[in-house]
């Protein structure tokens, strides 16, 4: 019996491997897209050395502080320098590991092998995850997914015979967790649901488990006492992500986006990620943050998730994996589902990757329970299972083939949405890339016509007029992105490089410590600022600059040369009587 256990179980295992490699290998062919990924991979470009690692853990880049994503991009840049294809298999390794421990952990939890089984396959091969694996920048989705698990797996354990010591692992993993995305703040409130279902460790439950754990009831209190570890994580990472992201002016205000508006957004958006679960229709890599939302709209919305919290709750003892499978859905999507708005975006594919695992457990668990009463139930529910995964095993080779460059990604996004501003801004600079700098402003300029207010797109126009020649349009795109983020370290710094060439040193010195203010670690602008400096006179504080420069780019001939020119400068002025 434990034989033929064992080899369902691998069965299972080879089917999920392979499956998703069929479906996913595609990538290996794939390039890096303009989406972040450039500049990702622009930013990991390091040697791994300690230097290295001491960025990782202190950057706050992209408005985010992950330095286990940015240690695992720095690994994979040593490995396979500018060759996309190692990114693309890293990411794919992470979302297989990812759903193999998914089914075991599950299956560990419940005893229940097919059940399990159906859920990992739904979270290998839907298609609203195919963001998260083939876009190189979202590793920190697949990287933080597999301590997630890691930390449930250490938790199971801990539940079985509690102490401090088993406790221990699942402390440490949870903040290698959040360390690598910290959209794992929910962690905790997800391990209570699982104390109720499938653990059974709350004591107002009078069941008998569908596993042998054998878990130790326990009162409600104790049991969040003894997350308070957890919450203690949760708080210290959510600061530091609120300063990383009101640093980089990254938070919406309150008079960008009301808080009523915030909340039809976040129920319109519950909505939404639950259509595109069952109808994969027009999936997309950015959906914009809507500037009006009609109150029949939202308040269709809000009846949909109301009634369906209050079935959850009915049926919370009757069928205790649907309030478990439902308030995991609702509660990990809450720091991504807008009422704290950070970007531009409403809703994003990448946000599914752990928050689905509950609609999945609700559609593996329920359909079973939904045909228990007829005789073909083994057979409806087999036959309802692969209706439902050839439906998405089919949008999901053609959703992933999508992923394979700019022009086909962004193309894709603007065939069925053709206000999609940052579609365009993304095809704007794939032109600009290739040379078609004339094409590249119209794309941006299409960006600005949909969005006047979208900085990104005035900074990369600022960038191709100033390649042009055409200098003060670019220094009006410079300002009017600056009006729109103060923030904008790129503009800052763009506009000094520009008043440098107009021989206004003065303005460009003020530009460059206003960039540097916002991104202290760019070589590149303190060694333009003590270019700035060395023009004025003031050597002292130019040297200040380049040394700087040279500490962040030791191999950078140009910065050495600035010092040499500058030391040169020192001993040949006369000294002051």
């Amino acid at each position: 019996m434990k034989n033929n256990f064992f080899s369902q179980k691998l069965m299972i295992v080879i089917i999920l491997v392979s499956t998703t490699l069929i479906l996913y290998w595609q990538v290996s062919g794939f390039d890096f897209v303009g989406y972040d990924d450039s500049l990702y991979i622009s930013l990991a470009s390091k040697e791994l050395t300690w230097d290295s690692v001491a960025w990782s853990f202190l950057s706050i880049d992209f408005a985010n502080w992950h330095p286990l994503t940015w240690l695992s991009l720095i690994l994979d840049y040593n490995l396979y320098g500018s060759n996309a294809a190692g990114y693309h298999i890293t990411n794919l390794v992470f979302h297989i590991a990812n759903t193999l421990l998914l089914f075991l952990l599950l299956n560990k939890m419940t005893g229940a092998l097919y059940r399990s089984a159906f859920v990992a396959a739904l979270f290998a091969l839907h298609p609203l995850h195919v963001e998260s694996v083939a876009w190189i920048s979202e590793r920190k989705d697949v990287l933080s997914t597999l301590f997630l698990f890691l930390t449930m797996w250490a938790y199971v354990l801990y539940a079985q015979r509690p102490n401090i010591i088993k406790y221990f692992p699942v402390i440490v993993l949870f903040a290698f967790g959040l360390m690598a995305k910290p959209m794992l703040v929910t962690l905790p409130f997800v391990l209570l649901l699982l104390d109720y279902w499938p653990l059974h460790r709350i004591k107002l439950v009078q069941m008998i488990p569908m596993n042998n754990l054998n878990a130790e009831k326990q009162s409600i209190s104790f049991l969040i006492l003894e997350k308070v570890p957890l919450f203690v994580l949760t708080i210290l990472s959510s600061i530091v992500t609120h300063i990383a992201q009101s640093k980089y002016n990254a938070v919406v205000s309150l008079q960008q986006a009301s808080f009523p508006h915030r909340i039809l957004n976040a129920f319109n958006s519950y909505a939404g990620y639950l259509k595109n679960t069952f109808w994969f229709q027009h999936l997309g890599v950015f959906y914009p943050y809507p500037t009006s939302i009609s109150l029949w709209e939202g308040g269709c919305s809000i009846l949909l998730i109301g009634s369906l919290t209050l079935l959850a709750i009915i049926w919370f003892r009757k069928a205790p994996y649907l309030p478990v499978g439902w308030f995991w859905f609702l509660g990990t999507l809450v720091p991504v589902i807008g009422l704290i708005q950070v970007g531009f975006q409403a809703m994003a594919d990448r946000y599914t990757y752990v928050p689905l695992i509950g609609i999945f457990i609700v559609m593996s668990w329920g359909l079973t329970q939904l045909f228990w009463t007829s005789r073909y139930r083994k057979w409806l529910v087999a036959f309802a299972a692969a209706f439902f995964m050839s439906m998405a095993v089919f949008t999901t080779y053609h959703q992933v083939s999508v992923w394979k460059n700019n022009f086909t990604l962004f193309g894709h996004v603007m065939k069925f949405n053709p206000n999609n501003y940052l579609a365009y801004n993304i095809m704007g600079f794939t032109m600009a890339k290739y040379g078609d700098d004339e094409k590249a402003l119209h794309y941006y300029y299409m960006a600005l016509k949909i969005n006047p207010e979208y900085d990104p797109a005035y900074i990369n126009a600022g960038i191709v007029l100033q390649k042009l020649g055409r200098l003060d349009d670019a220094i009006y795109c410079y300002k009017k992105a600056l009006q729109i983020n103060h923030k904008s370290a790129e503009a800052e710094y763009n506009l000094g490089i520009i008043l440098m060439s107009k021989n206004k040193e003065e303005e460009a010195i003020d530009h460059l410590n206003k960039s540097l203010k916002i991104k202290p670690g760019d070589s590149d602008a303190h060694n333009n600022l003590g270019v700035a400096l060395m023009r004025t006179g003031n050597t002292e504080k130019a040297l200040v600059h380049f040394r700087e420069a040279l500490r962040l780019n030791q191999n950078s001939p140009v910065v050495q040369k600035n010092i040499a020119i500058t030391q040169a400068m020192q001993k040949s002025s006369p000294l002051p009587r």
